[in-house]
């Protein structure tokens, strides 16, 4: 690697842990999920494991720990606070998949150029930035499964990557369940595409084989033997009756994708690409930025995919710093296949959207769709990364016009960082930062709240992490929204909360959650009325707490109608 090369990646690197990193100017903690994290790092480091034994929203969490041993070793090794060692060292690395997402767009492409513009765009753009900023076991299951991918190229011409391989996927296999899934769809897409184009079986075929079977069989062993909640809930929480259906397709799946290859080995057909000229490359960029337009556009009218939030008029321009620069994926993507490993990024890409459909119609709590978004704008950041190049060699550019297109290029890149984290009403009104004042009220809540809080998700995870209070997250919404405490009642009573069915006894209301209330991450938060707010004024509600931005009200039962 050249000296240019090593401090354009430093560069790349560093402004990928600056921005990521970048909310903590502004708020306490960032992600609506933090306490949750908080609450089990805590446990960890007083116990020395992590207890099962857990009633927060996230059940599945204890089963799945692989996040919290790095920070977990950071609070007990050095004077930082368990909340602080979670919010500076999961997002960064987040912000290291940088390097894998650069090794493997050089590896594929033999071209340090093509790596270094994935690895900048995916530094910076919002779908990759925005997830990968919240300390989540989702973050570090980012990590893994491109550091996994980088490792099963490698394995068909090196055996040794055989081990780091199984080591990167047990790691990923316990720390997160849906990023494990999407490393075991895209390595079997590689296998099945690989086979599908070659009619005779390739070096180091058996070896691949061999990588997705043992990936696969870990994966299993530990989703049905021991994380039981996972296999309980949220395995069955689809939209197919009987619910077993669906996985049981799987091997009728594969068994097809067997079928097809041994047909296809049958044939003395070869795929014979056409190398593709400046017109139909420029076409299929103009194209792709046509089809970005409307597809956002479709957003903005109807909903984003697989969740009911339908983002403002204003993303059309927004996000044009987006897909100006991931269109280049499209012309790209014909360029892959004159490249050895050239189908790998394509298979990848394929998975992910045949599980996007598959989430959207029969699975859209399991297979979240935009979960999905966060891997696939990474693989056609790898195609843009030669698209852009490819472009200008097929146009002849000199090396002055080279200069300026790399320059817009760059401006772009600068463009995906100002709009890395939107606004919330460009997302449907979340807010996942944590105020200074929210903590106030959660340490409250410690010393003076001894039943079930009513409150919404991102409350509720403060409440509970850093208060130790049993809170109701989304499990009831009506207490927040109704106008008065008689259509709110239903919901204050027999609430199923993780703690348990049980009875309200306090509410949390902040200045964020009249601007929102926030429950399902896949709705929009509703803003409270002036009539829902006033309620709170009179009885049953009786305040205990305030502190100009939360209040908590206690529900003197004796005095409700």
């Amino acid at each position: 690697m050249r000296k240019s090369v090593r401090a354009a990646l430093t560069t790349v690197v560093l402004a990928a842990i600056g921005i990521r990193l970048s909310p903590l100017l502004y708020y306490v903690h960032w992600g609506s999920d933090i306490g949750e994290y908080v609450a089990i790092l805590r446990g960890l480091l007083e116990t020395a494991h992590v207890s099962t034994d857990y009633g927060g929203w996230g059940f599945t969490y204890p089963y799945f720990p692989g996040m919290w041993f790095l920070p977990g070793a950071m609070a007990s090794l050095a004077p930082v606070a368990p909340s602080a060692a979670l919010g500076l060292l999961v997002p960064v690395a987040g912000a290291l998949a940088v390097l894998p997402i650069f090794l493997l767009t050089a590896r594929i492409t033999g071209e340090a150029k093509a790596g270094l513009f994935a690895a900048a765009l995916v530094a910076v753009v919002m779908p990759h930035v925005y997830p990968t900023s919240h300390a989540a076991p989702a973050t570090v299951g980012d990590l893994f499964v491109f550091a996994g991918l980088l490792l099963f190229l490698r394995l068909r011409g090196d055996p040794k990557a055989l081990l780091p391989l199984v080591l990167v996927g047990g790691a990923l296999v316990v720390t997160h369940h849906l990023s494990t899934y999407f490393l075991i769809v895209m390595v079997v897409a590689t296998l099945f595409l690989r086979a599908l184009v070659r009619s005779t079986p390739a070096a180091g075929e058996t070896r691949d084989v061999a990588a997705a079977g043992i990936l696969v069989a870990l994966t299993l062993l530990y989703w049905f033997a021991y994380a039981a909640p996972f296999r309980d809930a949220l395995l069955s929480d689809v939209d197919v009756d009987p619910w077993w259906l669906l996985p049981a397709a799987l091997p009728v799946l594969l068994a097809g994708l067997a079928a097809l290859v041994v047909l296809r080995r049958r044939s003395e057909r070869r795929y014979r690409p056409r190398y593709p000229g400046l017109d139909r490359a420029a076409g299929l960029y103009a194209g792709t930025v046509g089809f970005l337009f409307a597809l956002i556009a479709f957003a903005a009218a109807v909903a984003i995919p697989g969740t009911t939030i339908a983002p403002p008029a204003s993303v059309l321009y927004y996000f044009a710093p987006v897909y100006l620069l991931v269109a280049f994926s499209a012309p790209g993507r014909r360029f892959f296949d004159f490249l050895r490993d050239g189908l790998a990024p394509f298979a990848w890409i394929l998975a992910l959207l045949a599980s996007i459909l598959v989430g959207i119609v029969a699975a859209p709590r399991l297979l979240i769709p935009y979960r999905h978004i966060e891997f696939l704008i990474v693989l056609l950041a790898v195609l843009a990364g030669i698209g852009l190049f490819r472009i200008l060699d097929l146009a002849g550019v000199g090396q002055g016009r080279r200069t300026t297109v790399i320059a817009i290029a760059i401006v772009l890149l600068a463009g995906n960082a100002l709009t890395a984290f939107p606004p919330p009403e460009i997302l449907g009104r979340w807010q996942e930062g944590t105020r200074a004042p929210a903590l106030d009220a959660a340490h409250w809540s410690r010393d003076h709240v001894d039943g079930l809080l009513v409150t919404d998700h991102r409350a509720s995870t403060l409440a509970f992490g850093f208060g130790g209070v049993d809170a109701t997250w989304d499990t009831t919404r009506t207490p927040l929204l109704a106008g008065t405490f008689v259509e709110a009642r239903s919901g204050l009573i027999g609430i199923p909360s993780p703690s348990g069915v049980r009875n309200g006894s306090y509410v949390w209301v902040d200045g964020d959650i009249e601007r929102g209330v926030q429950l399902y991450p896949w709705d929009p938060a509703v803003p409270m009325s002036p009539e829902a707010i006033a309620k709170f004024d009179d009885a049953p509600f009786v305040k205990v707490f305030d502190n100009a931005y939360a209040r908590v009200y206690w529900i003197d039962w004796a005095l409700a109608p």
